[in-house]
Parts: structure tokens; sequence; C-alpha cells
């Protein structure tokens, strides 16, 4: 079982970024050894991705166990990877606003802003509704970045549920991207498709764009 030990890393989103990393590795299973903060940060990570979180103290040090899946629970996902000839840190600038989403998912019909980081996007698929979508952003240095949209909306009858992570690295003159969309909910199998093409047109027309913004 991988340990992860954080105490030493004073900087909140520093620790964020590492325990997403860890997070998408191929363990099932994770121990984080953190302060009180760092737990507090585990802990809605995990509620988010529905991990289970196991946790003792001792000494003023907890150590948490992530109990995961290499999917959010019941969900359905797909991933692509692209390359564009933009810095990490432009690439990164440019996608913190999630009205970009509009681009490649014929779905959302307006996004706005709710507060810094939080937006509600107005979505019209089999049904109609809008939903809050959170923006979570984490930069370890310059060369890597891992920006993060979730949202989830309770409507009559079932929950809905889906987001969107960018992995962004340095790779030659630009950035290298992978890009995951997930999603958990009723009519799962539409979903499957409509993923497919909303990956398949963001990396024909995400690059183009955010080159000309």
């Amino acid at each position: 079982m991988k340990e992860i030990d954080l105490t030493v890393e004073r900087d909140a989103n520093v620790r964020k970024f590492i325990v997403m990393q860890n997070i998408q590795s191929d363990e099932n299973e994770i121990i984080f050894k953190v302060d009180k903060e760092g737990k507090n940060t585990l802990e809605d990570i995990c509620n988010e991705l529905e991990y289970e979180c196991e946790e003792y103290e001792k000494d003023g040090v907890y150590s948490v166990k992530v109990k995961k899946s290499t999917e959010v629970k019941g969900s359905i996902s797909d991933t692509i990877d692209f390359l564009v000839p933009l810095s990490p840190k432009s690439f990164n600038e440019k996608i913190i606003n999630p009205a970009i989403l509009t681009l490649f998912i014929p779905q959302i019909k307006a996004v706005s802003s709710i507060r810094e980081g939080v937006h509600l996007l107005r979505i019209k698929w089999v049904i109609s509704w809008d939903t809050p979508l959170t923006v979570y952003n984490v930069k370890l240095d310059d060369d890597r970045y891992i920006t993060r949209y979730y949202a989830s909306q309770k409507i009559p009858l079932f929950n809905v549920s889906f987001g969107f992570d960018f992995y962004i690295t340095s790779e030659g003159t630009g950035s290298r991207i992978k890009m995951k969309e997930w999603y958990k909910g009723p009519f799962k199998q539409l979903a499957k498709g409509e993923i497919e093409k909303h990956l398949k047109k963001a990396k024909e027309l995400l690059p183009e764009f955010l080159i000309k913004i």
C-alpha cells in the first residue's frame, strides 16, 4: 500500500495537487499523512469523488486511508490526449473559465459566473436543468497543472454529476494535455456516445481556439 507524507508540505495547493496526482495512479488504496488542514482537504475530495476514507490521529498527525476505484463510482468516462503549442501556464490560464465547454458541448447553452471559481451551467439535453460547476485549479510548478471541472445537481427523482479533468504537462515547446470527461446519472448509454463526440470535437477545435484567445 502506498504511503504519502504531506506533513512537511505547507502549501495547501501543492498538497491538493499531490493528492489528486496520486489518486489518478493505479493504487487502489493510499495512505496520506497530513495535519488537520490536510485532513479536511482529503475529506472534501473523498466526498466529491465518493471514495471511502478512513482516518486516525496520533500526536497531532492524521493518517488518512483513501480507498478508491479508478473511476467515480457508478460513472462512465473517456479520455483523450493532445499537444498544443502553448506553455502549460498559458494553457492553464485559458481554461480556468469553463465557458470553453460551449465550444465542443452543444448541450451546454450558457455559462455564467456566480463567484470566483463557481459557475452556473444551463443545460438542455434529454431534460433541461441548471447546475453549479466548481473549478479546481492546482499548480505544482510552471510545467505541471491539474484543472478539474466538477458539477453535481439533484433533480427530481435522480442526481446528475459530471466533470472534466485536464492534466497539463510540458512537452517540447508546448504542452501535452490529458483530458478526461466523466458522467454519473441516468441515460448512461446516451451519455457514453455524447462523451465520445465531445472529446473528439475538443481535440479538433480546442487547441486552435485557445491559441486565438
